[in-house]
């Protein structure tokens, strides 16, 4: 077994004692056993009683509105809750706080410990026990389980131990991803080891030598050294309380709030949510300053309310680390009381025209939503996702989705796309590069790319010197390294010509006939070789002005090209073969015009 639970409740109901009770371990420092108080989160653990390794983590969080900051930062990895209520005091203001708190992080699953029970009477016992139930139906509506016990005599600490194991070994946790993630609880240095943090690991498992990173900085780092419950380990296993030993980065670089994840979790970090509220929702509230606790971090935002939604928007002062689905609490700002709880369904800037759209789509979620509906929000509204997040229901929907290269994308979105980008490249001249087209685009580079393979494919554009052009034929991109190099070093040569015979290159001669088969180079006579666009462009610029029929000589040739006599006959006699021109003596008559010199000699006429 593996997870991690925690107390909440009143200050000074017994939680740190219940917890020395059931694992022996005393969770409050010595300026907390001193003050009779706990101010911050305290770690314990106890075993399973299959024999088997299991381990529990426990969270012992402050009970003191004044560090409600510090309760909920313990909150929001745990499996389950022990809910403690002195028996000698029975339902408090701050017991209300904590449980609205944990369930508005997600945790569904409460044991209410009625703690001191060896202080009262039979019958004040039962009566703190029934209140105790009815406040829980009324927050939660769900009776949750219970149990009288006394952390000073052990009166029922084995029952509590075995009702805890029972209940946790039928919990299904949902995870926000495949990937690894742990929000930081604590950050300290280790003589022989650097720089270490604590935190709940969930949803996947990390090990000694992984790669991964650290938001909001964005910083990789790698795992130097694992331990979890004293024990050292080479692979740490969710859920579980753990202590990662981190190599690439300092102790000042790091603290509670930021999440280790690894490298291709899709962790967002943003400054904007979008949050579907799921308590505390209601007609004629107005926008207003809040506090918002997530993981392990908390800060300001300022709420936004969306009309006649259940959602709203949180405008963040600093940018937090978040997962898609992620429960959060917003609470009254200074204060200890549960405004709201949420869930968050868009973490990421919308174009003005796709709000509305945006707002439609997140108010038509199902209440229980999982991944699968992330990922048709996201190809409903941007039209892609990542290929290795798609669920088999997803890829077998072929009317509306399509797989290509490492993305899904919807069919209307790939229509679209490939209309778009053939309509840029349409005009007659006009080419332009990935990065070009992808911010023209507002669309991932990774994106265009695969649609513009298909428009390839399906040989409407082709690619010449790193850019895009419509119409079909040969790509660049097909040559090969050597057929590009080749093709590189014409380009380079420039009027000089690239000449064959003066080249010793293995195997060019095999390459320059694919270059001149596919239209990439012209051979002219005496093995010298021009790229295709020098060529046209020289062909340009000789019939430049001149009208069908009209008479040039050869030097009205070599004074607009510049070429000597050596390049000039044999281009000249190039474009005669290619019916520009045919030879009357030693001029040349003009027989057809490229298409823009034709329309230069159309304006002038």
């Amino acid at each position: 077994m593996k997870a991690v639970i925690g107390t909440a409740g009143h200050v000074d109901h017994g939680k740190t004692a219940l917890i020395k009770a059931l694992t022996g371990i005393t969770t409050a420092r010595q300026e907390e056993q001193v003050r009779g108080m706990t101010l911050d989160l305290g770690f314990a653990h106890f075993s399973d009683d299959a024999g088997s390794g299991g381990t529990v983590g426990v969270i012992d969080v402050p009970g003191h509105e004044r560090f409600i900051r510090n309760m909920v930062a313990g909150v929001w990895s745990l499996d389950l809750v022990l809910l403690v209520i002195a028996a000698d005091e029975g339902w408090m203001p701050m017991t209300t706080d904590h449980l609205r708190v944990a369930h508005a992080m997600g945790v569904r699953d409460i044991i209410v410990c009625i703690n001191k029970a060896d202080a009262v009477d039979e019958e004040t016992l039962a009566l703190v026990e029934e209140d105790a139930l009815e406040q829980c139906l009324a927050i939660t509506d769900e009776i949750p389980d219970s149990l009288a016990v006394s952390a000073l005599t052990g009166q029922n600490i084995a029952a509590l131990r075995t009702l805890i194991l029972r209940k946790l070994a039928r919990i299904e946790r949902q995870p926000l991803s495949a990937c690894p993630h742990l929000y930081i609880d604590r950050v300290f240095t280790v003589n022989g080891i650097g720089t270490v943090v604590t935190g709940s690991l969930v949803d996947a498992s990390i090990q000694v030598g992984d790669r991964l990173k650290v938001y909001p900085s964005g910083k990789e780092v790698q795992v130097r050294s694992l331990q979890s419950y004293h024990h050292n380990l080479e692979q740490a296993e969710p859920v579980s309380r753990v202590a990662v030993g981190l190599k690439g980065i300092t102790r000042k670089e790091l603290a509670r709030g930021h999440c280790l994840t690894s490298r291709d979790a899709p962790c967002q970090l943003t400054r904007r949510l979008f949050v579907r509220l799921e308590q505390g929702a209601g007609a004629g509230q107005r926008n207003r300053e809040v506090e918002v606790a997530l993981g392990t971090w908390n800060g300001l935002a300022r709420i936004v309310y969306i009309k006649d939604t259940r959602l709203a928007l949180l405008k963040l002062d600093q940018p937090v680390a978040c997962f898609w689905g992620q429960s959060m609490a917003m609470i009254r700002h200074g204060g200890s009381e549960l405004i709201h709880s949420g869930r968050i369904v868009w973490t990421r800037d919308v174009a003005v025209h796709q709000r509305k759209r945006l707002q439609a789509l997140l108010d038509d979620l199902p209440e229980d939503f999982t991944t699968g509906d992330q990922l048709r929000l996201s190809l409903e509204l941007e039209g892609y996702v990542p290929a290795s997040l798609a669920t088999p229901q997803l890829l077998a929907d072929r009317d509306r989705y399509q797989v290509s290269g490492d993305w899904v994308l919807s069919v209307a979105f790939n229509t679209s796309l490939q209309q778009q980008i053939l309509t840029l490249l349409g005009a007659e001249g006009i080419a332009m590069t990935l990065m070009e087209l992808s911010t023209r685009l507002a669309v991932l580079p990774a994106v265009v790319e695969q649609v513009l393979l298909q428009l390839k494919a399906d040989d409407k554009l082709r690619m010449s010197r790193d850019a895009w052009m419509a119409g079909g034929g040969a790509s660049e991109d097909d040559l090969g390294q050597e057929g590009q190099q080749l093709l590189a070093r014409i380009r380079a040569a420039g009027k000089d010509g690239f000449e064959a015979d003066k080249e010793k290159i293995p195997g060019a001669q095999k390459l320059l006939r694919n270059l001149v088969r596919l239209g990439f180079v012209i051979a002219l006579e005496g093995r010298i070789y021009y790229s295709a666009e020098l060529y046209q462009q020289l062909l340009a610029t000789i019939l430049d002005g001149l009208a069908v029929g009209e008479r040039f000589t050869i030097n009205l040739a070599r004074e607009r090209t510049g070429l000597s006599r050596k390049y000039i006959i044999p281009l000249l006699n190039k474009m005669e073969l290619d019916r520009w021109v045919r030879r009357d003596d030693t001029d040349r008559i003009v027989i057809k015009l490229p298409t823009m010199a034709q329309q230069t000699q159309d304006k002038a006429a």
